[in-house]
C-alpha cells in the first residue's frame, strides 16, 4: 500500500490511522464550536433581564436558536462556496501544485471579504421575518438583537473559515484545532462577562452573547493570518504572486462551490422553517426544541469536523490518483461515525435528563406569573429520543456527502437535500401544525424521517460510483 505523508506522520493512504490523525483535530475543532454555542444557551438560560413586563428567561432561550440558525442560513451559500477551497487545496496539494493551491486560497479570501460586507446589511430585514413566523413580541425583540450583531460579524466568520482551509486542506488539522479551541475559550470568557455584566463589562444579555461570538471570530482571523505568515517564511507558496482574482479559479468555485453552498442553504433553511413551525405552536414547544437541538449539536457539529476530514482526504487521494484510498477512507469514516453516534444515542435513550442538567446551572427560581427552564425539561427529554434515533443516519449522511463533495460531486447532495428537507420534513410539519391537537412530538417525526432518508440516499449515491469520473484538477 502506498505511503502518503500526513500532518501527523506517514500512514498508509486510506488507512484508519491516517483518517484518525487528520480527523481528530477537526472533530475537536467542530466540538469547540458546538461548545461555544451550547455555552451561550446555558448562560442565557440563567440570565434574568430584571425588567418588569419585559422578556423572561424562556423568551431568551426560545430566541437564540432561531436567530443563530437564520444567520447560519443566510451565510450558507457564501460560506459553503468558500469552504470548498478545502477541496481545491487538498487536490492541488495531492497533485503537488503549490501555485494553484495559493490561488485557490486567495479566491476564497476575496469571496469572503465581498460576501461578508454584503451580509452586514441583511440585519434590518430580520425583524419582519421573525414577526411573520408568529413569534411573540418579546421573543422577536431578542431574536432581532442577536441576529443583527451576528450579521455585523459576518466578514470575520467568512474570512476565518477561508484562512483555515489553508491548513485543513493540507491536512495540518492540528493548527485549525488550536485556533478554534482558543477562540472558544475567548467566547466563553466574554460570554460570562458580557451577558451578566461582570469584571466591569456592560450587562448586555443576549446582545452580549452575540458580541462575544463576533469577537471570538475576530481572534480567529488574527491567529490564522499570523500562522499563515509564519508558515510561509520561506516563500514556497508565493502569496503575493497569486493574490489577484483569477477568473478561471473563480469559475471553478461557482461551478463546484456554489452547489456545495446551496446544499448547506437548503438544509438549514428547511430546518429554520421547521423551527418557525414549531414556534407557531407555542413558546414552550420552541424552547424545548431549542434545548434538544442544543444537545443534538454536541453530536452533530463534531460530525461536521469529521466530514471535513473525509472531504480533505478523499480530495487529496483523488488529486494523487489514488481512488482505492479514497474508498477506504470513506469506509473507515462510516465505521467511526456510526460508533460515535451510536454511543451517543444509547446515552440519550437511557439518560436524557442527565444531558439536560447543565441548562439548570445558571437557572434561577421562576418569577411571579413566569416559568423556569425546569418546566420544559420533560418535553425536551422526550425530543432527545428522536435525536438518538436519527443520529446514526446523520452520520451516514455527513460521511457520504463529504466524500462526494471531496470528489467534486456537489449537485446530487444539494438536490436530494432540497427534496427531502421540504417534501419530507417542512411541508408535512406545516400540515400537521394546522391540525387540532398537534404536538411538538408529531412535528419531530417529520424531522426524523428527513434525516433517515438523507443517510440512505447519500449512501446509494456513493455506491453508484459516478463521483469517480469527476476531475477538478
Amino acid at each position: 500500500m502506498q505511503q502518503l505523508p500526513t500532518s501527523s506522520g506517514t500512514y498508509p493512504a486510506g488507512s484508519f490511522r491516517e483518517l484518525f490523525f487528520v480527523a481528530l483535530p477537526l472533530i475537536i475543532s467542530a466540538g469547540s464550536y458546538s461548545l461555544m454555542s451550547v455555552a451561550d444557551r446555558i448562560m442565557l438560560a440563567g440570565y434574568d433581564p430584571g425588567t418588569s413586563g419585559g422578556p423572561e428567561a424562556l423568551d431568551i432561550i426560545a430566541a437564540v436558536t432561531p436567530a443563530s440558525m437564520l444567520h447560519w442560513t443566510v451565510t450558507c451559500i457564501p460560506l459553503g462556496t468558500i469552504l470548498y477551497a478545502n477541496t481545491f487545496i487538498s487536490q492541488y496539494d495531492g497533485a503537488r501544485r503549490p501555485g494553484h493551491l495559493t490561488s485557490a486560497l486567495w479566491q476564497a479570501v476575496w469571496l469572503a471579504v465581498v460576501s461578508g460586507l454584503l451580509l452586514m446589511f441583511v440585519g434590518p430585514l430580520s425583524e419582519y421575518l421573525f414577526r411573520a413566523a408568529g413569534h411573540s413580541e418579546h421573543v422577536v425583540s431578542q431574536e432581532t438583537a442577536y441576529f443583527n450583531i451576528l450579521c455585523l460579524g459576518s466578514p470575520a466568520l467568512l474570512i476565518s473559515n477561508a484562512l483555515g482551509c489553508f491548513f485543513s486542506g493540507r491536512r495540518k488539522t492540528s493548527v485549525v484545532m488550536c485556533v478554534n479551541v482558543i477562540s472558544t475559550v475567548v467566547n466563553i470568557v466574554l460570554d460570562y462577562g458580557l451577558i451578566f455584566g461582570h469584571w466591569g463589562l456592560p450587562e448586555l444579555g443576549i446582545r452580549g452573547a452575540a458580541l462575544a461570538t463576533v469577537l471570538a471570530r475576530c481572534s480567529e482571523v488574527l491567529l490564522f493570518a499570523w500562522l499563515i505568515w509564519y508558515d510561509n517564511r520561506e516563500g514556497r507558496y508565493a502569496f503575493r504572486a497569486h493574490a489577484r482574482p483569477s477568473a478561471k479559479m473563480l469559475k471553478k468555485y461557482l461551478r463546484y462551490g456554489v452547489p456545495s453552498g446551496m446544499h448547506y442553504f437548503v438544509d438549514n433553511s428547511a430546518f429554520l422553517t421547521f423551527l418557525f413551525i414549531v414556534g407557531s405552536l407555542n413558546r414552550d414547544a420552541m424552547a424545548a426544541t431549542n434545548l434538544a437541538f442544543s444537545i443534538n449539536s454536541l453530536i452533530f457539529v463534531p460530525l461536521l469536523g469529521f466530514g471535513t476530514a473525509v472531504q480533505t482526504l478523499v480530495g487529496h487521494h483523488i488529486g494523487a490518483s489514488l481512488l482505492p484510498a479514497a474508498v477506504r477512507t470513506t469506509k473507515n469514516a462510516v465505521l467511526m461515525g456510526v460508533i460515535w453516534t451510536g454511543t451517543a444515542a444509547v446515552l440519550l435513550v437511557f439518560f436524557p435528563e442527565l444531558s439536560l442538567k447543565p441548562f439548570l446551572t445558571f437557572a434561577q427560581a421562576p418569577v411571579p406569573d413566569g416559568q423556569s427552564i425546569a418546566a420544559i425539561l420533560p418535553v425536551a427529554a422526550q425530543l432527545l429520543r428522536f435525536v438518538a434515533f436519527y443520529s446514526v443516519f446523520d452520520a451516514l449522511a455527513v460521511v457520504f456527502a463529504s466524500a462526494l463533495r471531496g470528489a467534486g460531486d456537489t449537485f446530487f447532495p444539494m438536490l436530494i437535500t432540497t427534496c427531502s428537507g421540504w417534501l419530507v420534513m417542512t411541508v408535512p410539519a406545516w400540515l400537521i401544525s394546522q391540525m387540532d391537537g398537534a404536538t411538538v412530538q408529531m412535528l419531530w417525526v417529520t424531522c426524523t424521517a428527513h434525516i433517515g432518508l438523507l443517510g440512505v440516499a447519500m449512501f446509494l449515491r456513493f455506491l453508484s460510483g459516478k463521483w469517480k469520473s469527476i476531475h477538478l484538477v
